[in-house]
């Protein structure tokens, strides 16, 4: 099943108990951007009638296997200008992931920043594909194209602390891009510090944090979406890597914090 397949399953049932697909894994674990795609898209669509997604925290509890799992929503708070809501997600009753979605409504203010604009890259024509090659790359690259620009490959042994490039989903997508796809293409790039490794080696999400600055958006997940990743620090088996997403024309819509477990 394809990316959009997957959401679109999710969206049309009112179960709380969805399956979790093979062929999207990441080693033992199921690719985290589509965990996370699929329990933001149990949150009522009423939440955000008014409201836009601001930030999202998430924490990887245990590896997501393959079958089912159980996802519960709870709106904790609903004030004048935001909307607090909690999503856990279960497997065999035991809590696998928990995410923190903060919706808010737009307000006049005398503060306005805009994001820098995406750093001046290679463009994706002029770059090769990143191959997907069973039983060695991660089963859910497959629904990826990705063309690196910045840094290396991982376990390649780059010394920079620098990893980015373009990527876009292979599924046919005729509506503007939506936050589950924007989800997914976030974290389907492999941590930095991987990169920098020599040999392959074992690692994981332990939280991810994103702040949307931009999901009204007119381009699909067709288009190519620029990504650059930042590791900030890494030590005793643990990285934290800030990253950006912009579109086409170089405007900022989401930055991400990980902190990522690497064994190695």
């Amino acid at each position: 099943m394809n990316f959009n397949d997957i959401m679109n399953q999710v969206r049309a049932t009112k179960d709380t108990t969805l399956v979790v697909p093979e062929q999207w894994g990441q080693g033992r674990a199921t690719f985290g951007g589509l965990v996370a795609a699929m329990m933001y898209e149990k949150i009522p669509v009423s939440v955000s009638d008014d409201r836009v997604i601001r930030s999202i925290m998430l924490s990887f509890v245990a590896p997501v296997a393959p079958g089912n799992m159980d996802v519960v929503v709870k709106i904790l708070r609903a004030g004048k200008s935001a909307t607090q809501v909690q999503v856990s997600a279960y497997q065999n009753d035991a809590p696998c992931a928990v995410m923190l979605a903060s919706f808010g409504g737009a307000r006049e203010s005398e503060i306005k920043i805009n994001y820098e604009q995406a750093p001046a890259t290679k463009e994706p024509e002029a770059v090769t594909a990143f191959p997907f090659i069973p039983n060695v790359t991660p089963d859910f690259t497959q629904y990826f194209d990705y063309r690196y620009t910045e840094g290396k490959m991982p376990f390649m042994g780059s010394t920079q602390t620098v990893m980015g490039g373009w990527i876009k989903l292979k599924d046919e997508c005729t509506q503007p891009i939506n936050v589950p796809q924007i989800l997914a293409l976030l974290d389907a790039w492999p941590p930095a510090t991987f990169s920098l490794l020599k040999k392959p080696a074992s690692g994981s999400s332990l939280t991810w944090s994103m702040s949307f600055m931009d999901t009204q958006l007119q381009a699909t997940a067709n288009h190519w979406w620029q990504y650059e990743a930042n590791i900030q620090h890494a030590q005793d088996g643990y990285s934290f890597i800030d990253s950006t997403m912009w579109d086409e024309n170089g405007k900022a819509i989401v930055m991400s914090h990980q902190s990522v477990s690497v064994f190695a």
